[in-house]
């Protein structure tokens, strides 16, 4: 795609005119209509100051550039993973996780892979059967059929708070990314399509969500919270993402405790 063309994308997905995106990034409508029809090249200070106006994360800034022409302006650690973050971050990532333990935690990224994750969640993976990775979806354990989504007790509400929260993620990325691509994929199947016709719940996620989950004759109940992985050097780290587990009552507390002895 040109420069031109991800521009209006872009501008059509911020449901922003012309005039409105002319006025953010302090330019001409006319200006703005012939850098998307191709009739003007843009200097790389004026693509920052149009991303800065369609607040566009930086792995999508750094693709504008590549259209317009330019190297990409900002380090990205997208491709390599962990592996590919300065190893302080990296360090400090992996000390959040297993500071966590016995608890579970896991790492993941913008699309919803796996990056890394602790024994806490590595054991609960083994109490279920499954076998965790760099680069399994945390979206299609819980929302596709499998040992996790069966033993998810009261999965019709997880499956549409973990949908929602992906979705507030997906609209910064946009229709084409893989991760609006795989919501697309689970919005068609006819379970997950009833789920959400059905409900009357608030459109954006609450920031806890509850998890009841049988593990053998056992049933467990979790507190989960997602936080973004942040440091100065966000450009780095954007899109990285830790999701802790944490016992919501004294019975839960003792077998996680138990197990990680």
């Amino acid at each position: 795609m040109q420069f031109g063309d991800h521009l209006k994308q872009w501008r059509s997905h911020r449901h922003l005119s012309q005039m409105d995106l002319a006025l953010e990034a302090g330019i001409s409508s006319r200006h703005l209509s012939f850098l998307e029809t191709g009739r003007a090249r843009p200097s790389e200070g004026m693509i920052i100051r149009i991303c800065e106006a369609l607040e566009l994360p930086f792995k999508i800034q750094n693709e504008l550039f590549s259209a317009a022409g330019f190297a990409p302006r900002y380090l990205s650690a997208e491709r390599e993973g962990l592996a590919g973050l300065p190893p302080l971050i990296r360090d400090t990532l992996h000390m959040i996780l297993e500071r966590h333990a016995p608890w579970p935690a896991v790492a993941f990224n913008a699309d919803h892979d796996i990056l890394a994750a602790n024994a806490g969640f590595m054991g609960l993976a083994e109490a279920l059967g499954i076998s965790i990775a760099p680069g399994i979806n945390i979206l299609a354990l819980v929302l596709e059929p499998g040992p996790v989504r069966r033993s998810i007790a009261n999965w019709p509400d997880v499956a549409l708070l973990f949908l929602k929260r992906a979705r507030n993620e997906a609209r910064l990325y946009g229709a084409k990314s893989q991760l609006s691509k795989r919501i697309a994929i689970y919005e068609n199947d006819a379970e997950i399509s009833a789920l959400l016709r059905n409900d009357e719940g608030e459109r954006n996620p609450p920031p806890v969500i509850t998890v009841q989950l049988q593990i053998g004759d056992a049933m467990t109940n979790w507190i989960t919270t997602v936080t973004a992985f942040g440091t100065a050097q966000e450009v780095l780290t954007e899109g990285i993402f830790i999701e802790q587990y944490f016992p919501a009552d004294a019975a839960t507390r003792a077998i996680a405790d138990s197990a990680g002895r």
